[in-house]
């Protein structure tokens, strides 16, 4: 429709005056006119149809969907509350809902407790593609064992912040979780550029699993908090320890406090 008024417009545009006034010229004034009233035409329609090339093309476009292979695998939703219960360690923790009002809960109570940390930002779904760097666990591993993690991190990268709850499927995934976090190929605690946390750890609680990484008053902190909210912890794994000075840290494993 768009073509056909602009072809109707351009045809029935009045360039008599103008021939006219080139007619008592010459008669090769005339040829040109006609010739440039061609050229015009011509490139109106051109300039149309690739306008509405493009509008088709853009309007065929679709969203991801589910049925779209652009579309993320497994998306994290803070909707998601879980439903596993769970019969392994830790398995009656007082503990409910997602892993996203966990953590946001966790941190308020830090900030209400007077716990001095750097400006973080709000909690955030973790995905299986960022899992390995996020938490310490494989794409496959996180998939297979974890229903929902979120994770809140400092608001700059010179700070080495990070607190991660994980809502595992049930209590006994949560065990296996915390093995393979605190494992060799687990939590990069040497994942922030020239700054290191003082220390990291790893507990569960039913079919939860706490990652704190940052100084460590936070740290013990956030430990003591999470074992007040859940009434029952398992053992705590601590998975890197610094002195926080200048010096890169050489490696360390893990070390189970009961």
């Amino acid at each position: 429709m768009v073509l056909a008024l602009t072809l109707n417009l351009v045809r029935t545009y009045n360039f008599r005056r103008l021939e006219d006034a080139c007619i008592v010229h010459s008669d090769r004034k005339v040829v040109f006119i006609m010739s440039t009233r061609r050229v015009i035409l011509s490139l109106v329609v051109v300039t149309m149809i690739f306008a509405l090339a493009a509008c088709t093309v853009s309007s065929a476009a679709d969203p991801a969907t589910p049925d779209n292979p652009s579309a993320p695998s497994n998306p994290a939703t803070p909707d998601n509350p879980g439903t596993g219960t769970g019969t392994g360690t830790g398995s009656n923790s007082n503990l409910s809902g997602s892993a996203i009002d966990v953590l946001a809960n966790l941190d308020a109570a830090l900030k209400d407790a007077g716990i001095e940390m750097p400006m973080t930002l709000p909690p955030t779904p973790v995905s299986s593609e960022m899992s390995q760097n996020d938490v310490g666990l494989s794409t496959a591993d996180f998939d297979r064992l974890v229903n929902y993690a979120a994770s809140s991190l400092a608001a700059i990268g010179t700070f080495a912040h990070q607190i991660v709850v994980i809502q595992a499927n049930n209590a006994s995934a949560a065990t296996e979780i915390k093995g393979l976090v605190s494992g060799s190929n687990g939590y990069d605690a040497q994942k922030w550029i020239c700054v290191w946390p003082e220390k990291v750890i790893v507990v569960e609680s039913g079919e939860y699993v706490l990652i704190a990484a940052a100084k460590a008053d936070v740290v013990d902190a956030a430990v003591a908090e999470f074992r007040a909210e859940a009434g029952t912890i398992g053992t705590v794994v601590t998975i890197f320890e610094h002195d926080g000075g200048i010096e890169a840290p050489a490696g360390g494993g893990a070390i189970a406090l009961g």
